[in-house]
């Protein structure tokens, strides 16, 4: 059996952060948005705000990361199963000053891994040295055909108008990752 390196997403594939972002959100401002109007990756724009205004809300959302909930229910045993395949990197974005939070979440979970690695942008990481990238972000399905990785893009609002290919295959959970993952490093 072939081992895998997997570069593995925090936001949106392991926390469902945008749930709890919009707890705060609507709390804020008395607005109603629900998960499946967020459609677009840079949503934000359509309530008139910016880039910095959306990402102090998520910080402030980390902040309060024993609220955060997890995609799926027993995320730490499902990471676990797909880190019998090889070595499951954390592979974020996140402002490195909720990285704190992040790890007591992580450690909360339960949830295995080798190393977290935090970089500039999210843009990057097609670039890195990993054979998979199990991911939410829209943004990097374009850089993974390109760099000939394969992206098990984590089904998402935001994300449904990226098309599946050679490259791209979408999963609703990562028990769908665990089983196209075994039967590739099977062969």
């Amino acid at each position: 059996m072939r081992l895998i390196k997997i570069a593995l997403d925090l936001d949106g594939v392991l926390a469902d952060t945008m749930r709890l972002w919009l707890k705060i959100w609507n709390r804020r401002t008395g607005q109603n948005l629900t998960y499946e109007e967020l459609v677009e990756w840079d949503f934000w724009q359509r309530l008139d705000i910016s880039e910095s205004e959306f990402m102090e809300l998520m910080n402030e959302a980390w902040r309060l990361w024993k609220m955060m909930p997890p995609t799926e229910p027993d995320i730490g045993e499902k990471v676990a199963k797909l880190k019998s395949l090889g070595r499951i990197d954390i592979v974020t974005a996140r402002p490195r000053e909720t990285e704190p939070y992040v790890l007591r979440w992580l450690e909360m979970h339960r949830i295995p891994y080798s190393e977290y690695v935090w970089i500039r942008s999210g843009r990057m990481k097609p670039k890195l040295n990993y054979d998979v990238f199990i991911d939410d972000s829209p943004l990097i399905a374009d850089g993974c055909t390109l760099y000939r990785k394969k992206l098990l893009l984590y089904d998402r609002p935001w994300n449904r108008e990226v098309e599946e290919s050679r490259y791209i295959r979408r999963i609703r959970n990562l028990n769908e990752a665990y089983e196209i993952l075994r039967g590739e490093t099977l062969t």
